[in-house]
């Protein structure tokens, strides 16, 4: 519990997480994703070639996105230093996705448009876990901001931009008192990206060869900000 002056208060451990990331400037949506990846990755890099239950869902067309199969390779690695659990779930996936192709080079052109759409979705286990805890993670926010010091917080804080709008979506379904917390917090959420619109701005302006002296560090960290804004800003670099 968070017991210390100018610490957000925190009840449980999930608290705990939201509020250290609010108070270190990540985006702490973008942090409850990233962890629950890395133990998702974690767990099937240790026991995923053994669980029965996984096999059995890869046989009916369970898969790993393009991140999350180099993510699974890496943290095995990270782990054994081996990688021959990443061999045999990559294994049980191809076999199953090259015994649909197979079906697929039979069939008409109708057919195998309907049969391609369908397998290039990957039926990511560790991305149905990561966007478990982004739901969990917004609804848990959204709960707290009934807290002043949470709503404050959330107000400055570093969302990314794909998860303002997701509190947004989640707020506007909510209930009055929700979206009436909400329209605060975006207010004060707009005020920010509109301050690092002006500063991006104004570090483009400044960037030719003959201005290249007026550059400030506050420009050149709004740079930073929107790499953040844009592509999230997660706890540290993990396997993901």
């Amino acid at each position: 519990m968070s017991g210390q002056p100018g610490k957000l208060p925190a009840r449980d451990f999930e608290e705990i997480r939201l509020a250290e990331a609010l108070e270190r400037g990540r985006c702490p949506i973008c942090d409850a994703r990233q962890e629950s990846s890395f133990a998702a990755l974690r767990g099937l890099a240790r026991e995923g070639a053994t669980d029965r239950g996984l096999r059995a869902q890869m046989d009916k067309g369970l898969g790993f996105c393009r991140p999350h199969s180099v993510g699974l390779s890496k943290m095995e690695l990270l782990q054994t230093s081996s990688q021959l659990a990443t061999a045999v779930l990559l294994d049980a996936v191809l076999r199953r996705r090259l015994a649909t192709l197979k079906k697929l080079a039979a069939a008409d052109a109708g057919a195998q448009g309907r049969g391609l759409a369908d397998v290039a979705e990957p039926k990511c286990p560790v991305c149905a876990r990561a966007a478990e805890a982004e739901r969990t993670a917004v609804d848990r926010l959204l709960t707290l901001s009934a807290d002043p010091a949470w709503s404050a917080a959330l107000g400055t804080a570093e969302l990314c931009l794909t998860d303002i709008y997701a509190v947004w979506a989640a707020a506007a379904a909510g209930p009055k008192d929700v979206q009436a917390r909400w329209s605060g917090i975006l207010a004060s959420q707009l005020a920010r990206l509109e301050q690092l619109q002006k500063t991006l701005a104004e570090y483009a302006h400044n960037s030719t060869v003959d201005r290249r002296g007026l550059i400030t560090a506050e420009q050149q960290a709004a740079g930073a900000a929107s790499i953040r804004l844009f592509g999230g800003s997660p706890d540290r670099d993990r396997t993901r």
